[in-house]
This record gives C-alpha cells, sequence and structure tokens, in this order.
C-alpha cells in the first residue's frame, strides 16, 4: 500500500513562499487587477457622465497593470499564446475586434450618409417638408444661420440637451447655411449677457447681418419661428376682432391663469408662427389697419352687434382685398351672419346634430375626419391645403352653413366657395339643443362646418367688382377657445387657416411632433404569463441545450 506524503505547515508555509517570490503569481494578481479595473472605467464611463475624468484614470490604470503582467512574465504568456487554450482566446480576441472594428466601420458610414430612416409612429425625427423649404432658402438668399444653445451642464438637462441636439443636427445635415454650437451660459458668462440669454436652456439664432432671436421651446416650430425672425423676415400683424363680446384673451395679469373660454393657446400659437398679434375695437380706429395680413372675427355674442359705421369699415377692408377668418356659432349676430351673406353664405341658427362622427355619443359636438372624406384638401380644390395634414377635428355645439346650390355659384365667376370640412350624411339640424332626436321634419344632412370664400366681388354682383378677398368661415367658434384648442387637430386647422389666409403657405402644418406614451394593458392572468415565462423559459431553455451540447460531446 503506498504511503500518501505528509504536508506539514512548515510545508504550506514554503509553497506560499515560493509563489509569492514567483513572477507568474504576480503577473496573475496583476492581470486580474488589470481586468477588473478596465471592466470599471468601463462601466463609470458608461453609467456616470459626470465621472468620466475617474473612468479614464481607472481605465489608464487597468492597462498599465495588464501591461506590467505581461512584462513580468513574458514566458508564461507566450507559452500560453502557442497553446491550444491560448490559440482559441487569440482567435476570439481577433473576432471580437473584428465584428468591433466592422461595426465602428459601418457607424461612420451611416454618420457620413444624411439619408435616415424614421420608424416612430409620429415621425418625431423627421422635419417637415416646409421646414425643408426654409433651410433650403438659406442657401437661395445666400443667407447663414448659427444656433447658439446655452445648456447649464447638470444630469437634468441632458435629456433636453440630446433632444436639442438631435433637432440641430437634423437642421445641419439639411442646410450647409445653417450651424449651431453649444454654450455653456455659467463658464462663458459674458456669451450668455452679449445674446441678453437669462434662462435656460436657451436657442439663440443669429444671421449674418448679426440679427438674432432666442427661443426658450425645444420643438421644430419654434426653431423655424427662430430663423424667420432671425433672418428678418417679415413679421406680420394679424388683428382679433373686440368690442362685440369676441372671444378674446383671458389671462389673469397676477397669477398667469387662463379661462376655458379665452383665445390665449390660439394667440400663443399665432405667435410662435412669427405673427404679431394685436386686438382691434373698430369703434376706436374706425378703420382696419393697412397693415392687417388677416383679420379675425370670433364667437360675436348675439346681443352685441356691428354699428353702421364698424360694418362699413369691414365692407371696405374686404373691397381692398382683406383676408377674414369668421368664427360664428349659431344665430350669430344679424350683420356679422349679413357680413358673410353677401358673399352667398350664412350661418343657420339651428344646431348640427350627427349622429354617426361625434365625441363619445354627444352628438351636438360633431368630429370632422379624414378618414370618413369629411375634409376638403388640395387633391380636390388646388391650392387650398389648410386640412391636407388635419386627421380629426371637434366643433362643440356647431351650425351649418348655409350656401346656394353649387349651380348657382357656377354662374359666378367672380366667387369660388369650397366647402372644407362636412358633416356625415347621418346628420340633421335641430332648433332645441336638448332634442336631437331625428324627425322627418328636421333638415338632413350632410351640412359644411367650415368653407372657404374666394371672391372679386358679392353675390348679388354680375362680375368682379373689387380686389380678391378671402374669408374662411367656421359654424363654430369654441373649437378655437382655450378649452378646446389642444383637442385633437383643432389647433392646427386653426394655424393653418390664418397660413393660408396670410399667404406663409410654407408655415401651414409646422407644427410640434408628438411624442407618444404607449403602455401594454393587460390582465392579472396576462401579466402572471409574461412574468414567470420570462423568469423561467429563457434559462430552462439554455439548461436544455447545454445539456443537449454535454450529451453530444460526451
Amino acid at each position: 500500500m503506498a504511503l500518501q506524503p505528509q504536508i506539514n505547515d512548515d510545508s504550506y508555509a514554503e509553497i506560499i513562499l515560493s509563489s509569492i517570490k514567483s513572477p507568474n503569481f504576480w503577473s496573475l494578481i496583476l492581470g486580474f487587477a488589470g481586468i477588473v479595473a478596465v471592466i470599471l472605467g468601463g462601466s463609470i464611463n458608461l453609467a456616470f457622465a459626470d465621472l468620466k475624468d475617474l473612468s479614464l484614470w481607472v481605465l489608464l490604470a487597468g492597462t498599465g497593470l495588464i501591461f506590467l503582467a505581461l512584462v513580468l512574465s513574458p514566458r508564461a504568456v507566450a507559452m500560453f499564446l502557442v497553446g491550444r487554450k491560448g490559440r482559441y482566446g487569440v482567435n476570439m480576441a481577433i473576432m471580437t475586434l473584428a465584428f468591433f472594428v466592422i461595426l465602428l466601420i459601418v457607424n461612420f458610414l451611416m454618420y457620413q450618409n444624411p439619408n435616415r430612416i424614421d420608424v416612430t409612429a409620429t415621425r418625431v425625427f423627421t422635419l417637415s417638408e416646409q421646414t425643408y423649404g426654409i433651410l433650403d432658402n438659406l442657401s437661395k438668399d445666400n443667407q447663414s444661420v448659427h444656433a447658439y444653445a446655452f445648456f447649464v451642464s447638470s444630469a437634468s438637462s441632458n435629456s433636453q440637451r440630446q433632444s436639442a441636439e438631435d433637432l440641430l443636427n437634423e437642421f445641419n445635415r439639411r442646410s450647409n447655411n445653417f450651424s449651431f454650437s453649444f454654450v455653456d451660459p455659467e463658464l462663458n458668462r459674458s456669451e450668455a449677457l452679449r445674446y441678453n440669454v437669462t434662462t435656460y436652456p436657451s436657442i439663440v439664432f443669429e444671421a449674418d447681418d448679426g440679427k438674432f432671436e432666442g427661443v426658450t421651446l425645444l420643438t421644430e416650430q419654434d426653431f423655424v419661428t427662430g430663423i424667420l425672425i432671425a433672418t428678418g423676415t417679415e413679421q406680420k400683424v394679424i388683428y382679433y376682432l373686440t368690442g362685440h363680446g369676441e372671444t378674446s384673451v383671458s389671462r389673469d395679469p397676477m397669477t398667469g391663469a387662463i379661462g376655458l373660454e379665452g383665445l390665449d393657446l390660439a394667440i400663443e400659437g399665432m405667435q410662435r408662427d412669427n405673427y404679431f398679434v394685436m386686438p382691434l375695437n373698430l369703434k376706436q380706429f374706425e378703420a382696419v389697419p393697412s397693415d392687417a395680413a388677416v383679420l379675425i372675427i370670433a364667437g360675436p355674442k348675439g346681443n352685441k352687434d356691428l354699428d353702421e359705421a364698424e360694418l362699413t369699415a369691414l365692407l371696405k377692408y374686404i373691397r381692398d382685398g382683406g383676408r377674414i377668418l369668421m368664427l360664428l356659432d349659431p344665430n350669430p349676430p344679424i350683420k356679422f351672419n349679413g357680413l358673410a351673406a353677401l358673399y352667398g353664405i350664412a350661418i343657420s341658427s339651428e344646431h348640427v346634430v350627427d349622429a354617426v362622427s361625434n365625441v363619445s355619443g354627444a352628438m351636438l359636438t360633431p368630429m370632422v375626419q379624414k378618414a370618413n372624406g369629411q375634409f376638403t384638401t388640395s387633391n380636390s380644390a388646388p391650392g387650398l391645403t389648410i386640412a391636407d395634414d388635419i386627421s380629426v377635428t371637434i366643433f362643440p355645439d356647431s351650425a351649418a352653413i348655409l350656401s346656394p346650390s353649387a349651380e348657382e355659384f357656377a354662374l359666378r365667376d367672380h366667387i369660388k366657395f369650397t366647402p372644407l370640412g362636412m358633416t356625415t350624411p347621418a346628420s340633421w339640424l335641430t332648433k332645441d339643443p336638448e332634442d336631437v332626436a331625428y324627425s322627418s321634419e328636421k333638415q338632413q344632412g350632410p351640412f359644411p362646418i367650415s368653407a372657404v370664400v374666394e371672391a372679386t366681388g358679392m353675390y348679388t354682383d354680375l362680375g368682379a367688382t373689387h380686389q380678391l378677398a378671402k374669408i374662411v368661415l367656421f359654424s363654430d367658434s369654441d373649437f378655437a377657445s382655450n378649452k378646446y384648442f389642444a383637442s385633437m387637430d383643432n389647433s392646427d386647422i386653426f394655424l393653418n387657416s390664418i397660413n393660408w389666409l396670410a399667404e406663409d403657405f410654407e408655415l401651414i402644418s409646422i407644427r410640434p411632433k408628438l411624442l407618444p406614451y404607449r403602455e401594454l394593458v393587460v390582465n392579472s392572468r396576462e401579466r402572471d404569463f409574461i412574468k414567470w415565462s420570462s423568469w423561467t423559459l429563457p434559462p430552462t431553455f439554455m439548461l436544455f441545450m447545454a445539456l443537449v451540447v454535454w450529451w453530444r460531446r460526451r
């Protein structure tokens, strides 16, 4: 029977001492420590943006330790490399390195190529065609714009900075005449003072001549507005009529709060489109100013009508080629309705009931939908682009727009009438809002609830008698109020109407992109299945594959 060698404490001490004296031992320790340091440094770099300097020092230390490990035991390293395991390891390292090199080359080529594919549901990362046109005009007009993005370095602003940088990059990709840079206002205070920047983040757009404009909202629409103002694009004036109970400003100057019935959000939207918006009281001025690009008449009340002087002023404005956006509610003031009737259209005194397309069963709130073919677009009415990109709008408590037949209008070449939005055939008119039930006595639809008139003379004229005037008429004013302005596409159809009337066709449809919130709604059984299957199926599958590999190799 063979005797087993006895190992005493002295033998253990000799083994430990010899290991400590061995370069191979320290090479192993240093190599292991170096690998841990490299992994730790890379993790810090990826996880903590504020510790990039520390991560760099840890990575350098790890690389140095690995280098020392190779120097201390070159023979062991060489034997490992020429051995079977070494060859496999080197082969794997070369394949991994080649993969990352190919990945870097592909990434570089894709970065150099401006063509991108936006797969988001609302095309968040795609600029509108109108924005492309404005950027292309910079080259045509030989103008350059530089954007200074003022951001304070902080973890809370990283997402905003990334969003702004993505959008600025898209502008830069499109036009060589657009450039941008980021400025830290805390480190470069003089630059912030030069552009009067007091709130952060802010983007300042500066043109060649030194004119600049700052914006604080990081949206495509606001960036376009900044470029238009900086490059000296004329700021047109929009007036909204007051003095007859019209929907107007409701913001409290002390608290900043706005009322549901106000026009504040619509005014802010027009200002973002680079319009100068002002109230107009005809009793004070007795005429529509000559610089009016568009006049808005928003919901005058029935007991506050125009006087003769005001009506005369409005008629003169129309004859001089005026542009009017009229928002009239059911049974509007007589002279306001008569002003529209001079051009063959009028608002009914009855309310529209739509049994098919409405908001949650509220039949007095018609819903006009592109999917139902209820909008008139430039496909059927060339040049009328107001509703081209509109999907759904709602009109609470609206009336019908009454007009002569198409044959009657066809006899008058000086007037062009185009319905813009229609109710469905399953609609009718009711005098009593409490009685929405259908009966054969009630007038049946479909009805126009928005329309466009382009005229060079009145309906009773035999031919052209004045300059080309344009009127966009809605049979409801509530849709543009603060309460409903942000609902569906109400804001877009209002602002698009302003853009079309002011002949700023490049601004139509430039609106902030929506970032959709998506959630998966499941019941308790489906939730348990997702939870337990994700916990058990992947490990079970990997264990099964491991058993298959072991069985084939045993």
